[in-house]
């Protein structure tokens, strides 16, 4: 192994809701630390996955994040519904109940009947949001980046390849590049999803 300083205290490959939460926390509670995001593409770009839970609206507002989601003008849910296999009946429950919701006006704050309420989010502009907020709390940012090579000595990663030629390093990495698992590919970690959860999602806007 190398005696020479990392570049980075963290390096995280993938820019989208995981690999943004990350940095703004380590920013949030560790300013400190250099932190590095890299990305693939060049944000604000499509992608699904865009119904949320309540739990997620708790983790935007310690991140510091939840009025900026808010302010895009989400549309906001009470419950839920699922058609979920060969069972035909919708699986259905409330996150809060809809007859004592009243209207507000919106931009609201996080606070009595909203913290009961989640986001149907449009994932270009959500993901674009969080990797923005944690830019502004120092994180670098780099998009348009791919790594190409996960450089190992034994079973310590010591340095990330990328297309442009360079090696980066960090004292940590993170893997948040989602189901490709680059990392975690790379490093031989292989775990088996039941093939009863292999599934197809049809999407569109």
């Amino acid at each position: 192994m190398s005696d020479q300083a990392p570049d980075f205290d963290v390096v995280i490959i993938g820019g989208g809701p995981a690999g943004a939460t990350v940095a703004t926390f380590l920013k949030k509670y560790n300013p400190a630390l250099s932190v590095l995001i890299l990305e693939k593409e060049k944000f604000p770009r499509e992608h699904v996955g865009e119904s949320q839970l309540p739990l997620v609206s708790h983790i935007l507002d310690e991140m510091g994040v939840w009025d900026k989601v808010e302010a895009a003008d989400f549309p906001i849910k009470l419950g839920v519904s699922y058609t979920w296999g060969q069972v035909s009946e919708p699986w259905e429950f409330d996150f809060f109940p809809t007859e004592e919701f009243t209207d507000e006006a919106r931009p609201a704050k996080y606070e009595g009947q909203r913290q009961h309420t989640a986001f149907q989010v449009e994932r270009a502009e959500y993901d674009n949001i969080l990797l923005r907020h944690a830019e502004g709390l120092g994180t670098q940012v780099r998009e348009e980046t791919l790594v190409r090579e996960v450089l190992r000595d034994d079973d310590t990663i010591t340095g990330l390849k990328l297309d442009t030629g360079e090696t980066v390093t960090a004292k940590h990495y993170v893997d948040a590049s989602g189901h490709v698992g680059f990392m975690r590919r790379a490093m031989g970690v292989e775990s088996e999803a039941p093939k009863e959860l292999r599934t197809i999602a049809f999407w569109d806007y």
